[in-house]
């Protein structure tokens, strides 16, 4: 483990600090935190003032115990310094390294500088934050308690998770960190007691399949595990006040977003085909809007749905002047160059990115315009 500290320039005074059942009297946090984690690497972060003035007094409580890792940084008074600190707390981290972050004595923006830092390092880096910690150091008091703000720097992963399922409508990484808070309550029961969750996993497995069923475009198995979903939900919800506080203000965008696919019928598919092409999921989009067609053409023609794409393919072939015709031969030139990842055609002739989502965007509008007909006949 590799703890990572600030050094400030206060000439501290003797306190007695406590985590947990742990306490340690002394002058510098950091010596209590090195005795108590035993980090292979201590990273001090020093300014050139808090080296001349402090860095050679802890120094010699730490260099007995831990390896240590000197890091040179500016003020922070300006933008440029803040990003020259930025760099080096990266530079410090390695792949995969599993830290602690100490921000008692981090003066002025540093603690927030730490804490995004260390949002960018979880993703980019793969690092592991056992712990981020402050301790309550106040001149003339003789205890400081060290505050635990590890969740606060899991909120990060809540943020990036909760903005993957507001950009593509995938909550998959909300259900595994869902699932993580009740596994690690119960690895952790001790601290707990009795009073454990007992419906979040359920809630996140859900949460998994439904997303795991829309991205892979299992749609006819998608009402049961909406519905499965949605019971699940109400049944976790007076735990997510509890344990997962950075859920409660998505559970109903959740609910809004999946409730609208309880049924296979054909304007419910229709409502799927238009969120795949919002969601910018254009290959799930117009695979759908394919097997709808068929469907449509099957139930209007009281026909298989084989010998419905049948028909619609002999009659495309045809070149028939039939709205619902050109319509599937659309689709189909779409969902061939999709499929075919652009191979299809001529050098030369491959449509871009932005034609094929103008022309799914085309098929979308008349899908829809053909199931409003639908519901309305029904």
């Amino acid at each position: 483990m590799k703890l990572i500290t600030f050094l400030g320039t206060t000439d501290y005074e003797e306190v007695e600090y406590r985590w947990h059942d742990l306490s340690k009297p002394t002058k510098f946090v950091q010596e209590a935190l090195v005795r108590w984690l035993q980090p292979e690497t201590t990273c001090v972060l020093l300014t050139e003032r808090a080296r001349a003035e402090q860095w050679q007094k802890l120094r010699s409580l730490l260099e007995k115990h831990t390896e240590i890792m000197e890091i040179n940084i500016p003020d922070g008074k300006k933008e440029a310094e803040l990003w020259r600190i930025f760099t080096a707390i990266s530079n410090a981290v390695h792949e995969g390294d599993e830290i602690a972050f100490d921000i008692t004595h981090g003066f002025r923006s540093l603690p927030m500088i730490a804490l995004l830092t260390i949002a960018y390092l979880k993703q980019v880096k793969g690092v592991k934050v056992q712990h981020v910690v402050y301790g309550v150091y106040e001149k003339g008091k003789h205890e400081a308690p060290i505050l635990d703000l590890t969740p606060f720097a899991n909120l990060l992963d809540w943020l990036a998770a909760a903005k993957m399922f507001m950009a593509t409508g995938d909550s998959s990484e909300l259900g595994r960190l869902i699932q993580e808070v009740q596994n690690d309550a119960y690895r952790n029961r001790g601290a707990y007691g009795e009073n454990l969750p007992r419906a979040l996993k359920n809630f996140g497995m859900a949460l998994e399949e439904v997303s795991n069923d829309l991205l892979l475009a299992r749609v006819p198995n998608l009402p049961k595990s909406v519905i499965n979903l949605i019971e699940k939900q109400k049944r976790a919800s007076a735990e997510v006040s509890d344990w997962t506080p950075p859920l409660t203000l998505l559970l109903d965008k959740i609910a809004a977003t999946y409730a609208p696919f309880q049924d296979d019928s054909l304007p419910t598919q229709a409502k799927l085909i238009r969120w795949y092409l919002n969601h910018n999921h254009i290959v799930q989009a117009t695979t759908l809007a394919r097997e709808w067609v068929v469907s449509y053409y099957a139930q209007q023609k009281s026909l298989s749905r084989a010998d419905a794409e049948d028909e619609l393919n002999q009659r495309a072939n045809n070149q028939e002047n039939d709205e619902l015709v050109q319509l599937w031969s659309s689709i189909r030139n779409i969902r061939n160059d999709l499929a075919h990842c652009g191979f299809s055609r001529a050098e030369g002739q491959v449509l871009s990115a932005t034609s094929i989502r103008q022309n799914a965007e085309e098929v979308v509008k008349q899908i829809e315009r053909l199931a409003q007909q639908e519901a309305v006949d029904c």
